[in-house]
């Protein structure tokens, strides 16, 4: 036996575990963190190095990365430019074509909202109990053609019934692709990929102003600069969701791109991430444990807060630019494109470095910093001085953009179960989506340039939020310290309490929170 160990060099640096088998076909397992005596001489010893495990790992999730995120990151790029490009169309003139006064105009921005929150936790169930890649595309193609409609109407009637139905069948995306993305990777690759796709809204933000402002260079006397926008931004949607229908993948075991090993390999990773709370069975009960539980609250407070500051500069942005005085209506729909870029490429650092330390919090209440500069900013700074104001801009961009790929990451990796995981995050976005509808009335015309109220509004949401991330990251320490010191008799009843092993999901024992 010496003679096969020496021959055989174990290091904890490049072997995960070590099989040894015995004469009588007994066979166990040693961990490298623990120690085995063994007495019977004739052994075989295998060892698996890490570097083969880390090596299949990567190129599955390289192969995810290159089918799923691209598609993903289109889809969701296309679906903020229909339900963003209002705001352009208002500059190409639509308050006037159709007689919108002031607050209408608010409120065809606001009932977009109302859709949204009603429809959201519907749809992700459905999403839960059908095809997801199907489900995706069916709300597309309806949304799609909605947006391209909007080039019809003629009236404040006919907005308002389009951008309610707009926010129904938009309502199912976001949260929907929050939920498809943990089928595919765990927890701690999640914020990077989330923040990417999510990234692509800035850039919606910055290609929609750069849109528009070619469109504003076509000379045309029977359609209007706002309805081309509508016509030739809603088309892609149309055209996109009849390609995902063939091309965007279920779930690993039904991935015909990966191999039968691929296919293996990603179900036990996700299985390994999730450990004692992985379950994939659906009920009722599942469902209404999302509503007693005290972290959907929690994080749709938080969500509705950021929401609200988000939406007020998407929905804004170009008359706040207006605003500056220094740029026309037209240059400043091109002038949107610089914060917009450097906020997609804020989101996408933040994100690498959230799951790279795999910390969600810290990040969190940095993206408020710069937000919170870009407030105070607008709000004190000189209204000649428009280099500074718009600095404060590019700064505000970038922080309420980058805060969403983070906050959504959070709160995925902190419900644990398929159902659980659906709804939680339908729910909270949900109720976040509030916010929208809110952030339409905070910003109105007759605070124009500054926005001093509708920027004060939103500079205390984030202020909130804030001490609210703050709050919710030492109770995440203190039940994960909580659990590392349980019993097995504890843990038992810790389980029981919640239901048993179907309905605990994030509650088991041995479930840690990610901070």
């Amino acid at each position: 036996m010496d003679d096969i160990i020496s021959r055989t060099p174990i290091s904890n640096d490049n072997i995960s575990s070590i099989s040894v088998e015995l004469d009588d076909r007994i066979s166990f397992t040693e961990k490298s963190t623990g120690s085995t005596s063994i007495s019977k001489t004739s052994i075989n010893v295998v060892h698996v190095p890490k570097t083969i495990d880390y090596k299949a790992r990567q190129i599955l999730i390289r192969k995810l990365d290159l089918r799923l995120l691209p598609i993903l990151s289109i889809i969701y790029f296309l679906s903020y430019l229909d339900r963003s490009n209002i705001a352009n169309a208002k500059i190409g003139g639509i308050e006037h074509d159709i007689h919108l006064t002031s607050v209408q105009y608010q409120w065809s921005l606001s009932i977009f909202f109302f859709g949204y929150v009603l429809f959201e936790v519907p749809s992700n169930i459905i999403l839960r109990r059908w095809r997801p890649s199907r489900w995706i595309c069916l709300i597309m193609l309806i949304w799609g053609t909605i947006a391209v409609c909007m080039a019809a109407i003629s009236n404040f009637t006919g907005l308002l019934i389009c951008r309610f139905l707009l926010g129904v069948f938009e309502a199912g995306l976001f949260p929907g692709i929050i939920y498809f993305m943990s089928l595919w990777y765990p927890r701690k690759m999640q914020a990077i990929r989330l923040g990417f796709f999510w990234s692509f809204s800035a850039l919606a933000g910055a290609f929609g102003g750069l849109i528009a402002y070619g469109i504003r260079q076509i000379k045309s006397s029977k359609i209007a600069h706002w309805q081309l926008i509508f016509i030739i931004e809603g088309f892609p949607t149309i055209l996109m969701a009849i390609c995902c229908w063939f091309f965007l993948p279920d779930s690993h075991e039904q991935a015909r791109f990966l191999t039968v090993e691929q296919r293996q390999l990603g179900i036990e990773l996700l299985a390994e991430d999730s450990g004692a709370s992985h379950n994939h069975s659906f009920s009722w009960s599942q469902v209404k444990s999302i509503y007693t539980d005290w972290k959907t609250y929690a994080y749709a407070i938080i969500y509705i807060t950021g929401t609200t500051a988000l939406q007020g500069v998407t929905l804004f942005l170009p008359s706040i630019i207006v605003g500056l005085g220094k740029w026309t209506p037209v240059q400043s729909q091109l002038m949107t494109l610089p914060p917009y870029a450097i906020a997609f490429l804020v989101t996408l650092l933040l994100s690498r470095s959230s799951d790279h330390f795999i910390e969600r919090s810290f990040h969190l209440i940095f993206t408020n910093l710069l937000s919170i500069s870009g407030f105070l900013i607008l709000m004190f700074v000189d209204r000649n001085r428009s280099s500074i104001l718009y600095f404060g801009i590019i700064l505000l961009t970038s922080g309420v953009y980058a805060n969403v790929s983070l906050k959504i990451a959070w709160f995925n990796n902190n419900f644990a179960s398929l159902t659980r995981r659906a709804v939680a995050s339908a729910t909270i976005v949900s109720i976040g989506t509030i916010g929208g509808a809110v952030a339409g009335q905070i910003y109105q015309d007759k605070q124009k340039p500054q926005y001093f109220l509708g920027n004060t509004i939103a500079l205390s949401c984030i202020v909130v939020q804030t001490i609210l991330v703050l709050l919710l990251r030492f109770i995440f320490i203190y039940e994960n310290r909580r659990r590392e010191r349980f019993t097995i008799e504890q843990s038992q009843r810790q389980i029981q309490r919640y239901g048993g092993s179907d309905l605990v999901g994030d509650r088991h024992p041995d479930f840690r929170y990610t901070l």
